[in-house]
Order: C-alpha cells, then structure tokens, then sequence
C-alpha cells in the first residue's frame, strides 16, 4: 500500500537532521489532484460590487481583516475597501506614486502601503547605494510607507514613516516593530565582496543578517534589476516563512533564528544544475536566452502558506508555474492545478487561481466575472445541483466586466 501511494503522489518523504525538517521528492510530471471535496468543507462566493467608483482590473494583493477585503489593484493603481459581504465602502490613491504593496499592521490596526514615485525610474545600482547603511541620501522624493489607519477608514487618516529608505524593498512586518526584506544585487565592481540575502531591520538599523552571498562573483544576480528572498507571512506576527531565489528550499523565520523546514528535491528537467552557480554570465541577453533554453527549470518557491496540517506553495519556473497543497498528516502532495472542482465548490472552475489572502479559518481566491458566467451552462447543468444562493444570484444577472469575485474556502477541519 505504501508503494502504492508513493507511486500515485510521486512523492517520497525523508526526515531531515532534525524532526522538524522534511525533503519532499517532487516529480512535477506524476503528481497527482484530488476532489475540491476531499481538501475543502465550505465554499462562499462573494461578488465584489460594481459601481462607477469601485470598478477595478484584477487583484494583486489581497489583505483580509476583520471588517474588511482591502485590494490593490495595479491597473488603477488604487487600493478598494469592500465590507466582507463584497459592499464596496472606500478608494484610496497616492498622488503621483504607484502603490507596490499592501500588508496588515495588527499592532496599529492600520494598512501599511509602500509606494514608488511615478516621474523616477530608480536603477538597481542607485537602490542598494541607497539601502546603505552609511548613505545620507535623501529617498523621500522615489518612496513612500504609509500607514492608512483602518479604525475609520472613510476617515483615510494617514502617517508616514519618515526616510524609511527600506521601503524600495517592500520589506515584511515582523515581531511587532522590525521588518524582514531582502534586496539581491551582485556587481563585478562592488567594493563589497559579502552581503546578505535576507535582513532584518526596524527604521534605522541592521539587526540580524541571514544566507550570505558574494556580491562580486555571483554573476546570476548581476543582470534584470535585483533579485529577492519571497517573504510570507503566517497567522502569528512573529513567525515569517522564507524562500530564496533559485533554491528550493521553505524555511521558518522567527525572532531568534532562521530554520529550515523543507528541502523540496526535484527531477533533473526541473533543478537549476549545480554548474549554474558558477556560471559566467556576461549580459542580460546570455542570462535571458540561458532561461528560455531551460524554461522548465523552477526559479523559486512562493506563496507558501502553513494552513494547519497543509502547506500550499507555487513552484515558480522560468516560464510559468506549479502549484502544490502538501498535507503533512497524511504524508501526500497534490497537484494544486488538478484539484478537480465538484459540487462542494459548485463546479467553479478553481484550477491554476492563486491564493490571494487567507485568515484564521479560510483560505480566499478570485475569478474574473467573465470567467465565472463562461461555465454557466455547465454549473446549472450539473447534478447535484448548485445551492448557493449567491452564486446562482451572480448567474442570472451579473455582467462580464463586473468586479472580480471573492471564492472563500475553508479547509477540512481533520486535516
């Protein structure tokens, strides 16, 4: 039975050197899906209401509070409160900056936005200058954080951190007042050799640095502006979940260290190879045509998110994307782009969305309103029928460029 399941999952785990660490041996070919019904236990669509005000393109970010689904949408450049019933309640906007990135300050129940001036473009170069400990550079002028209080939010009372210069890096809160951020910039001229992959900081100093590289030799950060360590939050503050550029590895970040929790290990079509480290890449057209030759070796892991027993995480390629839903209870994976919707997702066509949000008991995606009323005549020809009351409503009278809608779902209580 146990070679059975390892051949169905194409998935083998192995302890690491400590109890707390796993190898997962993934076949990206193999892996297989499963049900909506045997992952989720409740479904609820949630139209996002659509007037003249309130229209927006897509969802880049998504922060779920208590009263709230806050959005940034970067086509309008703006930032959308609707109330968690999809009632649109508030747009924000920064004059002359595009918005970059949302996140949820609990400590100060406010949102904080990190926002680039519209009229620079900012090298790479002059950014790390500027992220110097040592720069006296005036950055107010290319960067914004901001803090948008969320105790009133029609209010839109704001405060910003003043020469936060960290802020081109969208760094992410942690343990109340430090952040976590990453900024990867390799230079054969640097008069640097050692740097540091991920940092954390507060306002003004460097408290701890983690994964060191050679800022003059490492010819795979040299090219296509920086690259960055993908930091994810988790349902506790002080807990931070890390992965790194062309590395496959997940792990935790709290307070007093930064740990390894899995080592995934992938078939040699999808494994940058070790000769790729040491390679000497001359131009950004050598390192560009290197990732088309290879486009189905995995450049990173993100979006990693610790659902209980699940882990959720997207292995990003050079072109395109994997998905996966690991249950650590059971020991098995799943392909997250072959979970099959049935009637306990109401036959949405959920295959390839992305998790944009999750709080304490959910986990929330969206769909185009097009992309819902396209599989219309397949929803309400199903059997057993589809019930719920929203949905059916949205059938009927929704229009193809109405808002995006909200799909929550609540993974299985036992798993």
């Amino acid at each position: 039975m146990k070679k059975i399941l390892i051949a169905l999952c194409a998935l083998w785990i192995v302890q690491g050197l400590t109890a707390q660490s796993k190898t997962l041996y993934i076949d990206p070919s193999k892996t297989m899906g499963a049900p909506a019904a045997k992952l989720f236990d409740d479904m609820q669509f949630i139209p996002l209401q659509t007037t003249k005000k309130s229209i927006f393109g897509a969802i880049k970010k998504l922060v779920v509070t208590h009263d709230y689904f806050i959005i940034l949408d970067g086509d309008t450049n703006a930032i959308y409160f609707f109330t968690k019933a999809g009632s649109f309640v508030y747009k924000y906007k920064i004059k002359r900056f595009r918005i970059q990135d949302i996140q949820l300050d609990h400590s100060k129940n406010a949102l904080l936005i990190f926002s680039l001036n519209k009229n620079y473009n900012v090298p790479s170069v002059k950014i790390q200058a500027y992220l110097d400990a040592d720069s006296q550079k005036d950055i107010s002028r290319y960067v914004k954080a901001t803090y948008f209080f969320l105790d009133n939010v029609l209010a839109a009372k704001t405060q910003e951190i003043k020469d936060f210069r960290y802020a081109f890096t969208n760094p992410v809160l942690f343990d109340g007042n430090r952040f976590a951020t990453s900024f990867i910039k390799a230079q054969k001229n640097s008069r640097d050799t050692l740097d540091y992959q991920l940092k954390i900081i507060n306002n003004k100093e460097l408290l701890q640095t983690y994964l060191p590289y050679n800022k003059q030799s490492e010819s795979i950060f040299y090219f296509s502006g920086a690259a960055q360590c993908t930091i994810m939050p988790t349902h506790n503050d002080s807990v931070l979940l890390i992965t790194r550029p062309f590395r496959y590895e997940i792990y935790t970040l709290t307070p007093t260290e930064l740990k390894e929790d899995y080592k995934l290990v992938l078939p040699i079509d999808n494994a940058v190879p070790a000769s790729f480290f040491t390679q000497d890449f001359k131009s950004r057209g050598e390192m560009d045509m290197y990732k088309m030759e290879h486009s189905s070796y995995a450049s990173q892991i993100d979006n990693v998110i610790q659902f209980r027993n699940l882990l959720f995480f997207n292995l990003r390629l050079f072109n395109g994307y994997n998905r996966y839903v690991f249950d650590n209870k059971l020991e098995l994976i799943y392909d997250y782009n072959k979970i099959s919707s049935d009637s306990s997702t109401c036959y949405l066509p959920l295959y390839g969305t992305t998790i944009k949000g999750f709080d304490k008991e959910n986990i929330y995606l969206s769909l185009p309103a097009k992309s819902v009323l396209n599989v219309k005549n397949s929803i309400q020809s199903r059997t057993p029928q589809c019930t719920n009351a929203a949905l059916n409503k949205f059938l009927e009278n929704a229009r193809e460029a109405d808002n995006p809608v909200i799909i929550q779902l609540k993974p299985k209580e036992g798993l």
